[in-house]
C-alpha cells in the first residue's frame, strides 16, 4: 500500500505535458484547492493555497533536498482542466527523485493536520514542519531496517494501533521501544536462523514496571511490505498528531539512508510465524555485584537456547502491543 499522495503523484506522472508546458497535476486527495504536479525533471512539486497566497510574500527557502517559494502563480493541467491560481510551491530537487515516496509520505501526514482553507499562519506552520521533517534526511542513518521494520510492523497489527504509536519512543536511543502504562516492550529482530539478540542489563533488570521482550525473525521477500507501504497503513488509522510522529520517528531512524530502506521488503507471514515473547526477568543476564563500578553492561543472548524456549509464548498477532489481553502457547 502506497500513500495516497503518492498515488496523486503518479497519476500525474502518467498524464501528458500540455503542448504549451503547462505541467500535469492531480488533486491532493482529501482538498479541494491543492495540487501536486510533476515537475519539469519527473519531481514532486506541492501546491498549497491559501487564504491570501497571493500576499504571502516571503524570502525562498532552499535546502539540500527541497526548495519552498511563497505567493508564486502556477498553472497546471489536471484531469478537470487548466487550474492556475497563487500558491505555495514546496518541491522536491530533481536531483533527489529517489525521495519522491518519503517527501509525500511526509506531505500526507502534515496535510492531515491543515484545514480546508488554511490561513497564512497554518501554511506557514506545515512548511516549518515539512522543513524540519525532509532535513532529517540529511543525516546519518541510527538503526538498522530490520529493527525500524518490526516495530512498525507490530504496531500496524496491533489491536489499537494509536495506542501503540503513541507509546512508542521517540528517540532510538531510549531504553525501551515501547512505554505503556504499566509495562514495557523491547522488540529484538533478526534475519538470521538463531534468535541472537544484544540487551543492555537495564533493558532486562533495572525497572520497576515489567518488561516483554517481542522477538522477530525476518526474512526478505521481494512481494513483502516496506517500510513506506507499512507508514501508509499506520497512516490511514492515526489522526494528525499521531501521523507527524510517526513520520518524525521514521525519518529521524533512518536518515539519508531512505532510498536504500525503501528497497528493503519483508515477508509478513515468515514475521507473524516466528513472532515469540518472552518476560525480561526470564531471559539470563550478566550478574553485577551490588556496589560495583561496572555499568552499561551490554551483551547477547541466544533465545533459542533450550532453557528459554519453554517461556517463550507466541502470542496473537493483532494483540503483539497489547502484551495482557489473551495470549496463545
Amino acid at each position: 500500500m502506497r500513500s495516497r499522495l503518492y498515488d496523486a503523484y503518479h497519476e500525474a506522472a502518467s498524464a501528458k505535458r500540455g503542448e504549451d508546458g503547462t505541467l500535469p497535476a492531480s488533486a491532493v486527495p482529501g482538498r479541494v484547492r491543492d495540487y501536486i504536479a510533476l515537475g519539469q525533471q519527473q519531481q514532486p512539486i506541492l501546491l498549497l493555497s491559501c487564504v491570501s497566497a497571493a500576499n504571502l510574500k516571503r524570502p525562498p527557502v532552499s535546502l539540500q533536498h527541497l526548495t519552498v517559494e511563497f505567493g508564486v502563480r502556477f498553472r497546471v493541467r489536471t484531469s478537470g482542466g487548466i487550474v492556475e491560481g497563487d500558491f505555495v510551491v514546496v518541491s522536491l530537487r530533481g536531483d533527489d527523485v529517489g525521495l519522491d515516496e518519503a517527501f509525500c509520505l511526509a506531505a500526507d501526514a502534515l496535510l492531515a493536520a491543515l484545514p480546508d482553507a488554511p490561513s497564512t499562519s497554518d501554511v506557514e506552520k506545515v512548511i516549518r514542519e515539512f522543513v524540519e521533517l525532509l532535513s532529517a534526511l540529511t543525516t546519518p542513518s541510527k538503526r538498522a531496517v530490520a529493527g525500524l521494520w518490526a516495530e512498525l510492523w507490530l504496531m500496524s497489527v496491533a489491536a489499537d494501533p494509536q495506542a501503540a504509536v503513541a507509546a512508542w519512543h521517540r528517540d532510538p536511543s531510549d531504553r525501551f521501544d515501547f512505554s505503556f502504562e504499566g509495562y514495557f516492550v523491547e522488540v529484538k529482530a533478526t534475519e538470521q536462523e538463531e534468535r541472537n539478540h544484544a540487551f543492555s542489563h537495564e533493558q532486562l533488570r533495572r525497572s520497576e514496571s515489567p518488561i516483554q521482550v517481542v522477538s522477530l525473525r525476518l526474512r526478505q521477500a521481494q512481494g513483502g511490505k516496506s517500510i513506506a507501504d507499512l507508514v501508509s497503513t499506520l497512516q490511514g488509522v492515526l489522526g494528525p498528531d499521531l501521523r507527524t510522529k510517526l513520520v518524525r520517528n521514521v525519518f529521524g531512524a533512518i536518515g539519508g539512508s531512505v532510498s536504500e530502506a525503501a528497497e528493503i521488503r519483508f515477508d509478513e507471514t515468515f514475521a507473524a510465524a516466528h513472532l515469540r515473547v518472552i518476560a525480561a526477568d526470564r531471559i539470563p543476564v550478566v550478574v553485577i555485584p551490588e556496589g560495583s563500578p561496572i555499568s552499561s553492561v551490554r551483551f547477547r543472548v541466544n533465545l533459542d537456547d533450550s532453557s528459554l524456549t519453554p517461556n517463550m509464548l507466541r502470542r496473537v498477532i493483532q494483540q503483539a502491543l497489547s502484551l495482557y489481553v489473551g495470549t496463545s502457547g
